[in-house]
């Protein structure tokens, strides 16, 4: 195969780039490499050793600039400050991009806006916010500016910020509770987008509609150039207009990587086919992905940039065999588009997000043709509203049939068994079968492969998948054993979880984690890790007291993976979440039972005990965390107790009824009014598993871990080893996180 220049100077630049970005090595470093391709005289291996030493450059030129970006510059805790609203924001508040000003830095930086104060983009005013810090891709600093409280702001907004808040007015005037949609699809405005409905888009493969991408940026240019020449244009002074629009309208976005890479392909094919030149797919993706670099450097490790980048090869490549094989009409393009971007872009969504939704293949068939009518008719209402509001409401209508569509084949999509995969990212062994997948498809659909030949092909590899997959399950046993009891502990945050396996395959799940301001860690934690594990039902689920950050996320769970008995303490607790908890269970059907001490039950030989809450406690009531549900379990000669987040009274109210256990989940996040000195010699626990996340209640407290340290208590901690899985036959015990693997005998 005959090098391609173009591919390899793209190549180089952005290995030298990422390695600058990464700090990875030393800038000198780039030196030896280009005297060494110097003394060899030939021009490809030069160009390509000053494209990386020029990207190692650029590289660490941009790292140095983001030292002085906000991000960077503010330091943690509370500031009293101006900040500039780059976004308009409504009287609900939420998510919104800021531009501190005076700070002593530059650039916007993420925000959360109180509600209670509408304002227009571009206005300015002094706020009370607490800077939250957490660092982005390769360290970058990145972080959350959470607003308290904010004065009426001011000012004169610039023409773009006018037309930022003219946008999302004339949105939410014409689709109402649809405007969050309109914004993801037309300004790349997602923190307003109901998190079920971009899970279900994002279980049906088609999430990439709801962020602006070069599927949208292409669709613009495209009716741009079929409305010129329509109206009588040639087609060099269409395909120029088509790429100004379009660049135009990235450059209004802020140059986000899929769609400047969409933009610079536009630009790049106008002029290609008005001097008449022969464009090749593969140096045109190359070209366009080095524009989008030299524009943002940092679009080398954006994820975004990498899907766009990788489904567009993958559509071309595979398109390419079904023109020459299959025929160019819209089915054909399509599947092969389709297939070829899920297979390109299949290994890096299992690494990073542990997820591939192949029912995407097919449901593009339906949403690409519905999506190209949808988004052109959102961009004319939005464009005629100010000028013609019977015109454009007329064209919203449309439109809002298109985007029901669209929720709707999102919706199917979503529900189809085994159309979306979830797996365990940043494991090779999960993203590796789609390595292979591509493989496979690269080596079926080769460029002179016919019909019958990729059938073939297609036939062996089919064959040889069946065979591997019949030998892994003869080889390899199940990851728990047949015979073991396995509590995963899970890391949801500032809160608790626990999925817990019985010997037999089934599943209790023990609380699931917080839900609030658009986090949900039933969603985003919980339920992935339960597919994960092929659970498809739970036969108890436990809520150890009615508190979001236990509580908040079951009921997500509980919508995906359904529950035979719901356990809780059944406190009387006036909290609206707690109350559509119980409504949701009532209107499912799930039988539902208010445990009480002294209850036992046994599930698959392992024994379940409630602790408390006992019959006539007297301090019901007066804190919540005091009539928490503690469980007790036991398995062969294996006793663990769960504490939920019961404190000192509840403990003290216990010591009569304890009896030594090998591990222990502590109560109430390791606070300092919980895991006392009595407690502890009454249990003997080897283990300790303190569920937490970034919090600013001090969790753990120094005087709990004191009295752990002076019991002898090993402590395992989520925040710091993410999940903690603990497996035992009953004899012994092993814990494993990512910080390494114990092994403790049963007492």
């Amino acid at each position: 195969m005959t090098p391609r220049p173009a591919l390899l100077f793209t190549l180089c630049y952005g290995a030298g780039l990422a390695t600058g970005l990464l700090r990875f090595g030393t800038p000198l470093g780039a030196i030896p490499i280009v005297g060494a391709a110097i003394l060899v005289k030939r021009p490809l291996p030069i160009l390509l050793a000053t494209a990386t030493a020029f990207g190692r450059a650029s590289g660490e030129l941009a790292r140095a600039a983001e030292g002085e970006r906000c991000t960077a510059r503010l330091h943690p805790g509370r500031w009293r400050l101006s900040v500039r609203l780059a976004e308009p924001v409504t009287n609900a508040g939420g998510r919104v991009q800021l531009e501190p000003l005076g700070a002593g830095c530059s650039g916007e930086v993420a925000g959360r806006w109180p509600p209670g104060t509408a304002a227009a983009a571009g206005l300015t005013g002094r706020v009370e916010a607490t800077w939250i810090p957490r660092s982005g891709t390769a360290g970058r600093p990145g972080g959350m500016l959470v607003v308290q409280g904010a004065d009426r702001p001011t000012g004169t907004p610039s023409p773009s910020a006018r037309l930022r808040s003219w946008l999302a007015g004339a949105s939410l005037a014409m689709y109402g509770a649809r405007a969050p949609l309109v914004d993801a699809l037309m300004l790349g405005r997602r923190g307003g987008i109901d998190p079920e409905l971009q899970e279900r888009f994002a279980r049906s493969g088609l999430v990439h509609l709801l962020s602006i991408s070069g599927f949208h940026v292409g669709l613009i240019a495209a009716w741009v150039f079929l409305v010129a020449r329509l109206l009588g244009g040639s087609r060099e002074p269409a395909l120029i207009l088509a790429a100004l629009v379009s660049t135009a309208y990235v450059a209004f976005l802020g140059w986000p990587a899929p769609a400047t890479r969409a933009a610079a392909l536009a630009i790049v094919l106008a002029r290609s086919r008005v001097c008449q030149r022969h464009v090749r797919a593969d140096e045109l993706l190359a070209a366009t992905c080095l524009i989008v670099l030299l524009i943002d450097p940092w679009a080398v490790l954006d994820l975004g940039g990498w899907l766009s980048a990788a489904a567009l090869w993958g559509a071309t490549r595979f398109s390419r065999w079904t023109d020459g094989a299959l025929g160019r009409g819209f089915g054909w393009r399509t599947l092969g588009s389709s297939v070829g971007a899920t297979l390109a872009t299949a290994p890096i969504t299992a690494w990073a997000l542990g997820t591939v939704a192949p029912i995407g293949i097919a449901l593009n068939f339906l949403a690409i043709p519905i999506a190209a009518v949808a988004v052109p008719g959102v961009l004319v209402s939005l464009l005629l509203y100010p000028v013609a509001a019977p015109i454009a409401h007329a064209f919203a209508a449309g439109a809002g049939l298109g985007l029901h569509l669209l929720e709707l084949v999102a919706g199917a999509g979503a529900a189809m068994p085994g159309g979306h995969q979830v797996l365990e990212p940043g494991q090779l062994r999960t993203s590796l079968p789609w390595v292979a997948g591509l493989a496979i498809g690269l080596w079926t659909a080769a460029f002179r492969n016919t019909v019958r030949e990729a059938g073939r092909r297609a036939g062996w590899a089919l064959t040889l998948v069946l065979w591997l997959g019949l030998a892994r399950a003869s080889v390899f046993a199940a990851p728990d054993g047949g015979r073991s009891l396995t509590l995963h502990f899970l890391d949801v945050g500032q809160g608790d979880a626990a999925a817990i396996r019985t010997p037999s395959g089934r599943w209790i799940l023990v609380d699931a984690g917080p839900a609030g301001r658009g986090a949900d860690a039933g969603r985003r934690v919980v339920v992935p890790f339960l597919e994960r594990q092929g659970a498809r039902a739970l036969s108890l689920a436990v809520v150890s007291h009615a508190h979001a950050d236990h509580l908040g996320g079951l009921p997500a769970v509980l919508s995906r993976v359904p529950a035979r008995l719901v356990l809780e303490p059944a406190a009387a607790v006036p909290d609206p979440v707690y109350a559509r908890f119980l409504d949701g269970l009532h209107t499912a059907g799930v039988a539902w039972h208010a445990a009480r001490a002294g209850e036992r039950f046994e599930i698959d030989g392992v024994r379940w005990s409630i602790l408390h809450p006992v019959h006539g406690w007297a301090a019901w009531g007066e804190d919540i965390n005091e009539d928490s549900l503690v469980l007790l379990i036991e398995y062969g000669d294996f006793q663990a107790v769960f504490a939920g987040d019961a404190g000192f009274p509840a403990e003290a109210a216990m010591l009569a009824r304890l009896r030594r256990v090998d591990l222990l989940k502590v109560g109430h996040h390791g606070s300092r009014g919980s895991t006392g000195n009595d407690w502890l010699t009454a249990l003997g626990p080897a283990v300790a598993v303190i569920s937490l996340g970034r919090n600013d209640y001090g969790h753990p407290a120094p005087a709990t871990l004191a009295r752990l340290a002076a019991h002898r208590v090993a402590v395992r901690r989520t925040d710091r080893e993410g999940t903690i899985t603990v497996v035992t036959d009953g004899r012994r015990m092993t814990v494993r996180s990512r910080d390494g693997t114990a092994i403790y005998d049963v007492r």
